[in-house]
């Protein structure tokens, strides 16, 4: 049977897209310091500009700077947290699973899956996530292509 081409799409690496996003979800560089961004850099905690009598030299705006991050971060955050309030009950276990809120075993178990079926119903929450963040204003696209 022949792929489905629609003109205009790109096809999917469905693999490798399940692989980007556990990736993303989990590697320190990318979700899990947007979250600490998004909760460290929160404009209650940026202070107001003081002024002293001594001349100063900084170029930019550090506030600026950071609550520029910090609207970034909130993005993305709550994109992620959108698609999984609107994501099937087994993206939201693949996602506990992969996030460590629960063990892959218990994650099994709340399935009603065995090992093998697990893993491949895995990949489908994972690539579900994929295709609904990359729905989501200033969230990236985690899909990878063939």
């Amino acid at each position: 049977m022949e792929e489905l081409m629609i003109p205009g799409m790109k096809n999917i690496d469905y693999d490798k897209t399940a692989d980007n996003v556990a990736r993303f979800l989990t590697d320190k560089r990318y979700y899990p310091r947007l979250c600490k961004i998004y909760q460290q850099a929160s404009p209650e905690f940026i202070q107001s500009p003081s002024l002293s009598g001594m001349p100063g030299g900084s170029i930019g705006n550090s506030n600026e700077e950071k609550l520029v991050k910090y609207l970034y971060a909130k993005s993305i955050v709550d994109g992620v947290a959108d698609t999984y309030d609107k994501g099937s009950v087994e993206l939201k276990v693949v996602l506990d699973n992969t996030l460590g809120k629960i063990s892959a075993v218990e994650a099994m178990i709340k399935l009603h899956f065995e090992n093998t079926r697990y893993y491949q119903v895995k990949k489908r929450a994972l690539n579900e996530f994929a295709d609904g963040l990359e729905m989501k204003v200033n969230c990236p696209d985690l899909h990878v292509y063939c």
